[in-house]
């Protein structure tokens, strides 16, 4: 008895499309159940205390928060750490677990691969966050624990851009994650890396430095972010633009050393 021969496939004319890459990040967020469950549980968490201090009656913050009308996004840094961490792991979970092997061998050129995880990342916290916002806009109007939003349109500009300025910061934090593990390939060391650099440092590298260079941890992404949460109506070193333009340039930079190394790095 003989075993039967299946014909080799014809790989000749098949390419990788960016479809392609989009489905299979896709696949790989859907499907591994710890980034699945930090997703849930980063966005559950957030949404969960605001509403619990909105129907407390609440006001979220100290007492100048009861000024602004976007106030219950006051706990979305919260939400930033933790989709941090899922960024992290979305990149450094190929690497420890060797499935990195395989998704260089199906895109060799591995540009499309880095930018197709950033964008499913991205769109996906960006779609939950916006989702998770407008909840929290309804209960804000229902629960009344924001007296300066009393009555206003989510659409009104007092409201509008907080809100969305707040909600975009999520899937930075999760794309900035994704750099980082990128980076250094590691899950605990990209970890470290986030809080002792970046999360901590601003508090800690001024008792280190000289007065003329202390200044530079105005330019962190943190500070930048808080700027861009005040969406105007908190003080900050800057505006808000200028905070945009310095997170668009941390991400900028350490992700083109992220795509330079994985570019030139073995696997």
């Amino acid at each position: 008895m003989t075993a039967a021969t299946l014909p080799a496939p014809d790989l000749g004319t098949a390419r990788v499309t960016a479809k392609g890459l989009l489905l299979s990040e896709w696949t790989k967020l859907r499907s591994v159940r710890s980034l699945l469950l930090t997703l849930a549980l980063s966005f559950a968490f957030v949404a969960g205390l605001s509403a619990y201090l909105l129907v407390e009656g609440q006001t979220l913050g100290d007492s100048a928060a009861a000024g602004i009308p976007f106030s219950f996004t006051a706990v979305y840094p919260l939400g930033v750490l933790a989709l941090v961490v899922l960024g992290v792991l979305v990149v450094t979970g190929e690497y420890s677990s060797g499935s990195i092997r395989a998704s260089v061998v199906a895109a060799p050129r591995r540009t499309g691969l880095l930018l197709a995880k950033a964008a499913v990342l991205t769109g996906v916290t960006t779609a939950l966050g916006a989702v998770m916002s407008v909840l929290l806009y309804l209960l804000t109007r229902i629960t009344g624990a924001i007296p300066s939003a009393a009555g206003m349109s989510l659409f009104d500009p007092r409201m509008f851009w907080g809100v969305l300025a707040g909600t975009l910061l999520l899937p930075f934090g999760a794309l900035f994650g994704l750099v980082l593990g990128s980076l250094v390939r590691n899950a605990a060391a990209a970890i470290t890396l986030y809080f002792g650099v970046f999360q901590l440092g601003p508090q800690i590298f001024p008792a280190f430095l000289p007065d003329g260079v202390s200044g530079f941890t105005d330019w962190m992404p943190f500070a930048a972010m808080d700027v861009v949460r005040g969406a105007g109506l908190a003080d900050g070193p800057y505006g808000v633009g200028t905070a945009v333009v310095v997170l668009v340039a941390w991400v900028a930079a350490l992700g083109g050393v992220s795509w330079w190394l994985l570019k030139t790095r073995d696997i």
